[in-house]
């Protein structure tokens, strides 16, 4: 019990300087087709969840180190049903027009993988297959 009093005692002293922020967009990195992202971000690093038409996804992305605080590089994982039923795994990089903690419009790529069903027309084979896939997306952050 004294370890959760002092636990809960030092708690706010841990506080960190952050803002949250919503982005909607297209691509992987906003749930599949169309979403919205809710990010907890810092000068240099942001964190996100998304949910979208066809999916959601879980990322984060950090800053090179430049000043303006532009170029950020990350990782975004998810489930969408269109070309990723089992899931999809990038490497991320966006270009923040106006910076990372600046609102503004946002642009970016990914490299990785997706895993789905092989199938066809009106027909499920049932394989799961991983492919290589590259994602494109673009956004606007408020």
């Amino acid at each position: 019990m004294k370890k959760i009093l002092i636990t809960l005692a030092l708690l706010p002293s841990l506080s960190f300087a952050g803002e949250y922020e919503t982005t909607i967009g297209l691509g992987h990195q906003y749930g599949g087709i169309i979403g919205a992202q809710l990010g907890y971000k810092t000068t240099s690093t942001k964190y996100y969840a998304a949910i979208g038409v066809a999916g959601f996804a879980l990322g984060t992305q950090t800053t090179f180190g430049d000043e303006k605080n532009k170029h950020a590089y990350g990782f975004v994982v998810g489930k969408e049903s269109i070309q990723a039923e089992y899931g999809f795994l990038f490497v991320t990089y966006d270009y923040h027009v106006n910076g990372l903690e600046n609102n503004g419009f946002v642009m970016g790529t990914g490299v990785g993988f997706t895993r789905s069903d092989e199938y066809h027309w009106f027909a499920d084979r049932g394989d799961i297959e991983t492919k290589p896939f590259i994602t494109l997306n673009i956004g606007y952050k408020f």
